[in-house]
């Protein structure tokens, strides 16, 4: 029998098996560079470059050098983790809708861009803001893409650690772009978002349907391996550490402490609920801290800012 002669039916069955993915569109563009996360990551960066230009004066070409090419790192470093992870997001109910397991985009297009994206950022913050900047957003990618999301986040819960890592070099970066080095106050800058890292991700994590899709994908989560008492202290000495580090920034900063005094406030306001929630747990209370926690993070860089301005203006 030649192929003439076959049934239509049977030459359709034995046709592999296509998908027709649509055109890509802007809100499918931001929902795989994770657009909230990666805003939130520039903030920070911008808020650390603008706090330290107020001492040498905003260079503002180059400060809007310096917002591009680390948001095109950023981004392209989220959507090679987009791609790495594309498996165990089909498998959790938090993640199952996002682009790549919901097949609106194919994984090669995520890929190319995620590469194109990140060179093109790095490469951008080196021409045009400085080398030793560049290094530093280059490490951002390294221990993001490669350290957390290669070879850690699917072996053990100390991942997050090499996460925040990640999560802090752009504030580093923020000040490495004005005065050409890191010095302690960048330090202390990027040791507040590696120490609010738990605080974010292992108050999202406790949430019971999260929970269970970390448990069906196999990620070995904080809560997954240990204890809810456990992760809950674990998110309790985050707090601790990451409030006393931004107040220690702000006094590196020489902020008046009756300009600080508002981040005090907002400290002592975190610590309180996660003293709270570690007494008596809740979930209600573990997803109010899960919303303070980003809160949190744009109100101290906002406001190291602002207490700077205000005490230059102060005899």
């Amino acid at each position: 029998m030649d192929e003439m002669e076959i049934p239509k039916q049977q030459l359709e069955y034995e046709e592999p098996i296509t998908y027709s993915y649509p055109p890509l569109s802007f809100s499918t563009y931001s929902d795989l560079i994770k657009s909230k996360q990666t805003f939130l990551l520039l903030y920070t960066a911008n808020f650390t470059y603008l706090i330290s230009a107020l001492a040498t004066g905003l260079d503002l070409l180059k400060f809007i050098w310096f917002t591009i090419g680390l948001f095109f790192a950023i981004s392209g470093s989220t959507l090679l983790n987009m791609y790495i992870d594309r498996d165990i997001d089909a498998l959790m109910e938090r993640t199952k809708n996002r682009p790549l397991p919901s097949r609106r985009v194919p994984p090669s297009t995520v890929l190319k861009h995620g590469i194109l994206f990140t060179a093109a950022g790095t490469l951008a913050v080196g021409v045009f803001v400085n080398f030793f900047t560049m290094i530093v957003v280059f490490l951002g990618f390294f221990f993001d893409v490669v350290v957390y999301s290669l070879l850690l986040k699917r072996r053990t819960r100390l991942s997050i650690i090499f996460g925040g890592v990640a999560g802090g070099l752009p504030a580093i970066a923020g000040r490495a772009a004005v005065i050409g080095t890191i010095d302690l106050t960048a330090i202390l800058m990027g040791l507040f978002v590696l120490c609010w890292i738990p605080l974010h991700i292992l108050t999202l994590a406790l949430i019971p349907k999260n929970l269970e899709g970390y448990k069906n994908a196999g990620v070995p989560m904080w809560p997954v391996v240990s204890s809810q008492t456990q992760t809950i202290r674990v998110v309790t000495l985050s707090a601790i550490l990451s409030a006393s580090i931004i107040v220690l920034a702000g006094i590196s900063l020489e902020i008046n402490l009756l300009a600080l005094l508002p981040l005090i406030l907002f400290c002592a306001f975190i610590l309180f609920q996660a003293f709270a929630n570690l007494k008596q747990p809740s979930h209600k209370r573990t997803f109010k801290i899960f919303k303070l926690a980003s809160i949190f993070m744009a109100f101290a860089f906002l406001w190291l800012f602002v207490g700077v301005v205000i005490t230059s203006f102060l005899p």
